[in-house]
């Protein structure tokens, strides 16, 4: 009984907060369109290819997991880092920034944007899997309030990141965009439920 309780708490928790979940996505995927198309592409083609490995050739769990544990030991004050912070994009951000001090980073540019993507792609998909398969119930009550809650902190930590490895990423437009679709969402939510038509 009590399981079932915690379970429906954690569902209206998950209800509460999916307006800002799906506004998150629409900020970031509003930027990533908004990129110019030579980098659009690359970016769309590193999330892509990876979908297309996860899905029918191998799925890098063995390197997730060994990346997640590096953020683990580096931040063991913060329970559950590793699922909010993509080291392996902060490390190839790292390397594009020094390609670019060198004066690599034109001609290697669309090599790391394929990169950045794809290891985005990875750390998303596998933190979701990883977080489903650890939720026994069969409501997925835990799996949808904590996967809502890392994707929101993750997309901001992604979006801090692109501003430094994409000059045409814009942060602030990502916060704006972010809380205008927020705001409107329960505002649209607010007059279903409780204005009379």
């Amino acid at each position: 009984m009590k399981e079932v309780f915690w379970a429906i708490l954690k569902i209206l928790a998950f209800l509460l907060i999916l307006p800002l979940i799906i506004a998150s996505f629409i900020a970031f995927q509003t930027q990533i369109l908004s990129l110019p198309v030579n980098k659009e592409v690359w970016v769309l083609w590193g999330a892509g290819i990876y979908v297309t490995f996860n899905l029918f050739i191998y799925d890098f769990k063995n390197v997730f997991v060994f990346g997640n544990s590096l953020v683990e030991k580096m931040m063991p004050f913060f329970k559950g880092a590793g699922y909010v912070v993509p080291i392996y994009t902060i490390f190839i951000i790292i390397v594009s920034i020094i390609a670019w001090i060198l004066g690599r980073g034109t001609t290697l540019q669309p090599y790391f944007l394929f990169a950045i993507a794809f290891s985005l792609a990875m750390h998303l998909i596998l933190t979701a899997h990883e977080i489903y398969e650890g939720d026994s119930s069969i409501l997925k009550a835990h799996y949808l309030i904590t996967f809502g809650a890392i994707l929101v902190a993750a997309l901001f930590v992604i979006s801090l990141l692109l501003a430094w490895a994409i000059p045409e990423y814009s942060l602030v437009g990502y916060i704006k965009s972010l809380s205008s679709h927020t705001l409107h969402l329960y505002k649209s939510v607010y007059t279903v439920l409780f204005v009379d038509k």
